[in-house]
């Protein structure tokens, strides 16, 4: 009988684990016992993630009287929107954690120590496409962004040769076949491209992360592809200068540029302010704006070459 007891409690305890273990990682997603969602971002490189946590938990109090009742929500504007924000914030906290690569951002939300990661939309879309274990929880495209080339304060000719050259690529439609090419019509893993040879040129030395594919990518065997190496290969002909990439993390890119490793780091990213809905407009977004930097004293930036408006939350499917 004493043996019947132990072996039933033992096929209780194994019951419990594979009941446990068959679970959708939805059921974990507020993990913290205070009811919080652990949220990842690659880190902004002009504020702190102590700053970053303290706007978004007061933007968090100042938006939450303004939900609108049952009764109210049809004579709102952009319910979309609206409802996205709500879910992602004011219903629950999120306690965000900067990661200084994609990569450990990843490795992090595999092992269950971050519920969720926020990332550019066609970002987030590659992690899924090439990513059976991601799905999207929810968009949200309130605050528009874009990025741009990085360079040191005092080199301000290189600077306006670079803005010269995205300016005629504009005009000329090369930037809009190329994002689409590289971007929102790719189908598969970006490849590298080439670069002209430009004997006895100068050398510009151009860091790029792979922290924001297909964007900025780099291949399995280190190699550099996809939009990045487009847009740069074009440049170095216009310029008839010679391109030579280096790697570095996304939490790296300015120290990059302070040690003179590189002369240009491919990407900053620049945010707007928040589009609430009209009803929302006292809502002062500039605090969260101000705290999205992603940039540091020393650097200036090229014009925007690349623009969104939409991030996507994305968590595991299983």
């Amino acid at each position: 009988m004493k043996e019947r007891k132990r072996l039933g409690k033992y096929f209780a305890l194994l019951l419990v684990i594979a009941i446990i273990a068959i679970l959708p990682a939805s059921c974990f997603a507020m993990s913290k016992k205070d009811g919080s969602i652990r949220s990842g971002v690659l880190t902004y490189l002009g504020t702190t993630e102590s700053e970053f946590q303290a706007a978004l938990d007061d933007l968090r109090k100042a938006v939450a009287p303004l939900i609108p009742t049952d009764e109210e929500r049809d004579s709102w504007e952009h319910e979309d929107r609206l409802e996205g924000f709500i879910s992602s914030l004011v219903q629950t906290r999120r306690e965000v954690s900067f990661f200084d690569s994609l990569l450990a951002m990843q490795m992090a939300l595999r092992s269950r120590k971050l519920d969720e990661i926020v990332l550019p939309e066609c970002t987030g879309l590659y992690l899924i496409n090439s990513n059976s274990n991601y799905d999207v929880l929810f968009s949200l495209n309130l605050m528009p962004s874009s990025i741009s080339f990085g360079f040191r304060r005092n080199d301000t000719a290189l600077k306006k040769e670079f803005d010269g050259a995205i300016a005629a690529m504009k005009k000329d439609g090369t930037l809009s076949r190329l994002e689409s090419q590289y971007i929102s019509e790719a189908g598969s893993e970006p490849v590298p491209v080439k670069f002209q040879d430009f004997k006895g040129a100068q050398v510009i030395k151009v860091a790029v992360t792979g922290d924001l594919p297909p964007i900025d990518f780099i291949a399995s065997d280190g190699t550099p592809a996809g939009y990045n190496t487009a847009i740069l290969s074009e440049i170095g002909k216009r310029l008839k200068k010679n391109v030579r990439l280096i790697s570095v993390d996304a939490g790296g890119r300015s120290a990059a540029l302070a040690s003179k490793r590189a002369d240009v780091v491919f990407w900053y990213r620049n945010s707007g302010d928040l589009k609430l809905p009209a009803k929302a407009n006292k809502v002062n977004s500039k605090a969260m704006r101000n705290v999205m930097k992603d940039n540091l004293d020393g650097v200036i930036l090229s014009s925007p070459y690349y623009e969104w408006d939409t991030d996507l939350i994305i968590g595991r499917s299983n």
